[in-house]
């Protein structure tokens, strides 16, 4: 029998940890969280069918090709010739991350001339075009107050913190600040004002003078609502002008020193909390897909021992789109991934079990799902099989694994106080 995992046990110590109020706790929301949010309820063919709030990586790059394609082999657009190039290059399927990527590498080198047959002004509008779609197909809000991200901001603010929580997310969507604002959690996200906020890098380099109680949302990826304008100043405001230009960047390339500051201020927030003794950060909805985050992560962990991460995964962990994720917590025993079948804790990988169904009603949120199957042994007996999933990488279960944590820690505190 292979090596396997305790799921009460493993249970037991992330609800331990995510109850402190003295530990450095955050939390990364990645793209696959939005997906949980589900809208347009309708019925085909006797099934209900759902979309998700707002598309993942590949969703969104469809739209925006679809979109930006002239559907006219003959006359192909700047986003044809473009996608036709990096094929060409051996990248079969690039995402919209991907594109963005390859455009803004164009951009640092076309100067007055060209570069792969375009102009400088040209990979400037497809840029524009590319962020334009971006943020309309991610400006949206959450459609009630019984969201995952609501259950978070009930969580945050459920305590007396004596250190802050810090929320991480690669997302450029609006979602975590509607959900905070509507639960009344105060935050710092590095902009100061009201109407036309400004980042303040002093602010964010010495947000450990604020008070615990705002939360830290720290957007590596940038928003769809800050502003980079004519004169470098980067702002946060619902409203663009036309002399102003997005502030959405995937990737790590070296852009202007103004683009290039917030993403590395962003980072360096994420490395500064991973650095902190005990600090506790748990990820949701992320594949490992972006090497940067991933060397940032590793490598503070690496240096310090006494911080840990969870890593929440949706499905089985042997998907093929976890291999990144697999590589890095093999390679540092205080990164633990969490699938819903296997966990790969402290560099061990084994099968989730749980070995007393009567203590399923002692786990917060319904996140431990009992599940059976029947086969045909070949002889036409059927046999039944039985065993349990982790769901913790589902966004919606992993909210409701908060929310009742925090009412049972709010019960707590009140009895304590009696």
């Amino acid at each position: 029998m292979g090596k396997s995992h305790d799921i009460y046990r493993q249970v037991g110590y992330i609800q331990q940890t995510l109850s402190q109020n003295k530990k450095p706790i955050g939390i990364f929301i990645a793209a696959g969280c939005p997906l949980s949010i589900r809208v347009n309820s309708r019925e085909e063919d006797g099934k209900t069918y759902t979309d998700p709030l707002i598309p993942d990586v590949a969703g969104l790059t469809k739209i925006i090709t679809n979109k930006l394609s002239s559907n006219d082999p003959d006359k192909p657009s700047n986003s044809d010739k473009l996608l036709m190039q990096m094929k060409e290059d051996g990248l079969e399927n690039p995402n919209i991350e991907d594109i963005l990527t390859e455009i803004r590498s164009l951009i640092q080198v076309a100067g007055k001339g060209k570069v792969r047959e375009f102009v400088l002004k040209d990979l400037e509008e497809l840029d524009l075009e590319i962020c334009k779609i971006i943020s309309s197909e991610v400006d949206k809000e959450l459609p009630n107050e019984e969201t995952p991200y609501h259950n978070i901001a009930i969580w945050s603010r459920s305590i007396n913190r004596e250190k802050p929580v810090h929320f991480f997310t690669t997302n450029y969507d609006l979602l975590i600040e509607q959900a905070l604002e509507e639960e009344f959690c105060p935050y710092f996200d590095g902009f100061i004002g009201a109407k036309k906020a400004f980042f303040d890098l002093g602010a964010v380099e010495n947000e450990s003078l604020l008070h615990a109680r705002w939360a830290r949302l720290w957007k590596i990826h940038g928003s769809i609502n800050w502003r980079l304008d004519n004169k470098k100043n980067i702002t946060r405001s619902y409203k663009k002008e036309e002399t102003e230009n997005y502030l959405i960047y995937p990737s790590h390339l070296k852009y202007d020193q103004s683009r290039k500051m917030p993403y590395l201020a962003m980072l360096d927030r994420l490395k500064d909390f991973l650095l902190s003794s005990s600090a506790a950060l748990f990820i949701c909805g992320y594949s490992f897909s972006d090497d940067h985050i991933n060397d940032v992560i590793v490598q503070s962990l690496r240096n310090n021992p006494s911080a840990i991460t969870y890593s929440f995964l949706f499905g089985n962990l042997d998907d093929v789109k976890y291999q990144k994720a697999k590589e890095c917590a093999n390679s540092v025993a205080n990164l633990s991934l969490i699938a819903f079948d296997k966990a790969i804790i402290g560099r061990n990988e084994g099968t989730l079990v749980f070995k007393d169904d009567g203590q399923l009603g002692e786990i917060p949120g319904n996140v431990v799902v009992s599940c059976k199957k029947e086969t045909d042994d070949g002889t036409g007996t059927m046999t039944e099989t039985h065993w349990h999933e982790l769901r913790l990488g589902d966004f919606a279960k992993f909210g409701a694994f908060l929310k009742e944590i925090s009412v049972n820690q709010s019960d707590e505190d009140e009895k304590n106080h009696k």
